[in-house]
Parts: structure tokens; sequence; C-alpha cells
């Protein structure tokens, strides 16, 4: 068998995993006193919480990270987020946080910078 190839996208990531390091890189060096948690999913876990949650400055910020595959439009990659995930996003919001879902480390910098 042939080693499986690793495919980069535009972004310079090769998958999701490698996103919310990158993500979490970025906001640690922008923002050095934020907290910065990547949550894991497990069977215990209450389900559709985000996968990186930060917390700058008193506020919130709840990131449900989706890698753009290549030659996928952004609306596509978005539209991957469950309908449990986009709850939790709304919950997030209405409770005065910022929650969104993101496909790249300088779309969550602009909303930490907002």
């Amino acid at each position: 068998r042939r080693p499986r190839r690793t495919v980069m996208s535009g972004r310079g990531v090769a998958n999701e995993a490698a996103l919310v390091k990158q993500i979490q890189s970025r906001i640690k060096k922008e923002f050095p006193t934020a907290w910065v948690v990547k949550v894991v999913g497990n069977p215990y876990q209450v389900s559709g919480i985000p996968d990186l949650l930060v917390l700058h400055e008193g506020r919130l910020y709840a990131f449900e990270v989706k890698h753009q595959k290549i030659r996928e439009s952004e609306e596509h990659a978005r539209a991957r987020a469950s309908e449990i995930q986009l709850r939790t996003l709304e919950k997030i919001r209405k409770a005065g946080g910022v929650a969104a879902v993101v496909l790249s480390s300088e779309e969550v910098l602009k909303y930490m910078e907002e």
C-alpha cells in the first residue's frame, strides 16, 4: 500500500485539527493575555460545544472551526456546521458572547478586534 498523501488547502493547513492549532497560535501571539481552550469532544460532553473557547478582556468568544476543502465554497464549508452547533452558537450570542463558524485565523482575529 502506498502511504496516504496529505493535501494542503489554500490556507496552508491540511485539515481541521491543523487549522485549530494555527488559530490557537495566532490568538496567543496577537492577544497574549487571552485564555484559549480547545474543546475535545467525548461521549460524556454536551453536544454542540464550539471547537475553541476564548476569554479576553471579559468577553467570551466561541468559534466552531471548519476546514475549507480544496475547491469548496465558503458557503458549503460553513454549511457543514450541524444544527446543534448552530443552536449553541446562537445561545452564546444571546448570552452576550461572540460566536461564529470560522474558516481561518484571519477571520477569528477580525471577530476579536471588533
